[in-house]
């Protein structure tokens, strides 16, 4: 692949995608258990150079944190949240070269690894602000699990699908 700037173009659009699906999903009641902002973070992690898609999964949080208040920075779920989108760019590529996986392997490595992360970081806040921690941590990973579902339903079929047309684009503009 000669021409990386594509790679800009699709992480300012996942990005853009992160800080506007929530407000849909936010408007039907619906964001914390599907975790909208998300789905773009983790197709930038199958579909971007991970340097620069770890920098959407770190800012899409936090930007959307400064502009509208959600997620907040106190409790800290922004900061939570800025980890996960961390995990969700960093990962997907290393897991399919180094293991070998396939895109429903690798998302589900990583699905469950956010979870993990998710209850650790969880517990450990809830600690610090004295709040019951196994109750704050079990409930934050359980009202995700409607997203989890969604994710592994959909993102498999549309991995393939995006990462095709994106070589298509290349290909085309290396032609060029």
């Amino acid at each position: 692949m000669k021409h990386p700037s594509f790679d800009y173009v699709l992480a300012g659009l996942l990005l853009a995608a992160a800080l506007v699906l929530p407000v849909f999903f936010h408007l039907l009641g619906l964001g914390s258990a599907f975790m909208p902002m998300f789905y773009p973070l983790v197709l930038a992690g199958f579909l971007v150079a991970p340097p620069l898609a770890m920098i959407v999964g770190f800012s899409a949080p936090l930007l959307s944190a400064l502009l509208t208040g959600m997620p907040p920075f106190y409790p800290p779920i922004a900061f939570i949240m800025m980890a996960e989108g961390l995990l969700f760019t960093a990962l997907p590529q290393p897991l399919k070269k180094v293991f070998r996986l396939g895109d429903w392997q690798a998302l589900l490595a990583v699905l469950v690894l956010d979870r993990i992360l998710l209850l650790g970081l969880v517990q450990a806040m809830a600690a610090l602000m004295e709040l019951p921690p196994r109750l704050l941590g079990w409930t934050a990973v359980m009202r995700g699990l409607p997203g989890l579902a969604l994710m592994l339903a959909v993102l498999p079929w549309i991995i393939p699908s995006l990462r095709a047309r994106k070589e298509r684009i290349v290909s085309r503009h290396d032609q060029e």
